[in-house]
């Protein structure tokens, strides 16, 4: 198991960057990431791969919701990447190293693995990038798989499971297929959630010393509400306070 830095459990985390409700200040975007830096801000960003291989910062499987295409993310070419807008704004899909350039350490990175294959490719690639990359990392992922593989490479960055509940598989089911299970490979930390609580097995995570991250936390009055139950917050729409 790696350290785990004091930022990952003390520092609220902002969802996709600083992003705003209105797409002004699109989830994903170097703006958003902008403004995060400004008020000092961990960011948790997501990545996938596109066909070239090139590794991006976007969210979801097409560009139908933020790109207004009908074009599915993996058959994209890396350039074509500046030719889709977010949410109609001047701001393009950046590619984890344009990213990675931009930030500059200036705030800790929690990077998202969205892993919709069993190559690891993706997990590759971005440890290749990290390679040169001076400042604060921590990793996640939903994919077991993918958790399992990056906990075994020869890196000292924090490897997080990502649960949520399923309703593809029966409500007593679902903590065990993410966490349960997990307790074998040892994440680093666990993020669950926070629309799923009070649950008694995140809960027991948080006493055996494994920290917990709740995710995405929208209000103050949500974030009040379990207090107990987390280490630290990946939050969007408010100003968090402690």
């Amino acid at each position: 198991m790696s350290i785990i830095p004091t930022w990952l459990t003390s520092t609220p985390i902002a969802h996709r960057g600083l992003h705003d409700g209105n797409h002004t200040i699109p989830e994903n975007s170097l703006s958003a990431f902008a403004k995060a830096i400004k008020e000092k801000y961990p960011i948790e960003l997501d990545i996938q791969i596109i066909k070239d291989g090139t590794v991006i910062v976007f969210h979801d499987t097409d560009l139908k919701r933020v790109c207004h295409s009908s074009k599915k993310t993996a058959s994209l070419q890396k350039e074509e990447l500046t030719t889709y807008t977010l949410f109609k704004t001047s701001q393009t899909i950046p590619t984890l190293q344009e990213v990675l350039n931009f930030v500059k350490g200036q705030v800790p990175l929690l990077i998202e693995f969205k892993t919709h294959s069993r190559s690891k490719n993706l997990e590759k690639n971005t440890l290749l990038l990290l390679k040169e990359y001076q400042g604060d990392i921590a990793l996640q992922s939903f994919n077991r798989s993918s958790v399992k593989w990056l906990s075994k490479q020869n890196h000292s960055y924090p490897v997080g499971q990502l649960a949520e509940p399923s309703l593809a598989v029966k409500p007593l089911n679902y903590i065990y297929n993410y966490l349960q299970l997990n307790k074998n490979m040892h994440p680093d930390f666990i993020a669950y959630d926070i629309d799923d609580l009070p649950n008694k097995r995140v809960s027991h995570f948080k006493e055996k010393g494994v920290p917990v991250l709740l995710w995405t936390v929208r209000s103050q009055a949500q974030m009040d509400s379990y207090t107990q139950i987390y280490d630290n917050i990946i939050f969007e729409g408010f100003a968090p306070s402690f």
